[in-house]
């Protein structure tokens, strides 16, 4: 059987395409924005790295059509966004990044109402697919200088972050593990999850106008309680031996990096109430931002997307013997 030498490299050369992307910009954001680029940065790296690898993965499960992908350019206006943050042509690419996010959250939206479930993994990653646009919506107020609700920029680029981080990476591996490990543990975590992000990003909002201070706190409880399940889960996958030994440490490591990250949201969480358990905010972003981008998002993906390809090579393999014809 021939190989296509140009289909087996393409993935890897569209990821090192990708990569590219991401540290070009963070050096021109190091010189034009230092203020917010490593913010900025983490937002990125999760729409040119993780959702490349991640969707994928969500075309296969059935929440996205297949055959369906982002393409290369559309990330430009993401990069063109951030670039000219503050400016009408800023908030013009962040709208079309808006409206990427937007089309894929409605296609998830279309193909669940052809078969709805209500199983809490299969919500997961429903939820992976579509949180991102609402972390987009927040990008383009940030990129026109909307202080929406009378927050500060950093507070609306930050929460623009937490939609693309903890809205795509984390339902869509608590999704996976739901699927791959069904049991009320999983199911439990998935349930977590889905209440948790939206329920910190109200807390927040509240606790900014000064209103109901108990659900910021909550909701970090819920989501860190939901993220736990996850990184345990995750660790749990590591240390089975079928698995070649790299992707074993991917798994641990991953789900050891988001067990530290939400401790650390967790004291960050809990702030008003026990002041000496908070990082400061600069140090969560660098910090919690990046074990959660580095240390969960992409080790776990790419541990997840070998394991999800080996299995499909066994069962195109088992496929392929079973419709053989045995000589007689």
């Amino acid at each position: 059987m021939r190989t296509d030498s140009s289909e087996e490299f393409s993935p890897t050369l569209r990821s090192l395409g990708h990569l590219g992307l991401w540290l070009g910009y963070l050096m021109l954001a190091l010189s034009m924005h230092p203020a917010h680029a490593w913010v900025s940065a983490l937002l990125l790296f999760s729409a040119v790295v993780l959702m490349p690898l991640g969707e994928p993965m969500l075309m296969a499960a059935g929440i996205l059509p297949k055959r369906d992908p982002v393409r290369f350019f559309y990330y430009l206006f993401l990069v063109n966004g951030l670039v000219g943050a503050g400016s009408a042509a800023g908030a013009l690419f962040a709208s079309c990044w808006l409206m990427v996010r937007a089309d894929r959250a409605v296609r998830a939206l279309w193909q669940w109402r052809k078969s709805p479930s209500t199983h809490p993994a299969d919500l997961c990653l429903l939820a992976a697919a579509v949180f991102p646009a609402i972390g987009a919506m927040w990008l383009v107020a940030f990129c026109a200088g909307w202080m929406l609700f009378g927050f500060d920029g950093l507070i609306v680029l930050l929460t623009a972050a937490h939609f693309h981080h903890a809205g795509f990476t984390l339902p869509l591996i608590a999704g996976l593990l739901g699927r791959a490990r069904p049991g009320r543990w999983t199911s439990w975590s998935c349930v977590a999850v889905l209440a948790g992000v939206p329920l910190v990003a109200t807390g927040i909002t509240l606790t900014h106008f000064g209103r109901l201070a108990w659900v910021e706190p909550l909701g970090v409880l819920v989501l860190v309680a939901g993220a736990l399940g996850v990184a345990l889960s995750q660790m749990k996958l590591g240390v089975e031996a079928r698995r070649p030994v790299w992707r074993r440490a991917a798994f641990v490591v991953s789900g050891l990096a988001l067990l530290i990250a939400m401790l650390l949201a967790l004291g960050f969480g809990v702030r008003y109430f026990i002041p000496s358990l908070a990082l400061t905010m600069p140090q969560m972003w660098a910090v919690h931002g990046s074990l959660n981008a580095f240390g969960f998002g992409l080790l776990g993906l790419l541990a997840w997307t070998s394991d999800n390809r080996e299995g499909s090579r066994m069962e195109a393999a088992s496929t392929s013997t079973k419709s053989c014809p045995t000589n007689p």
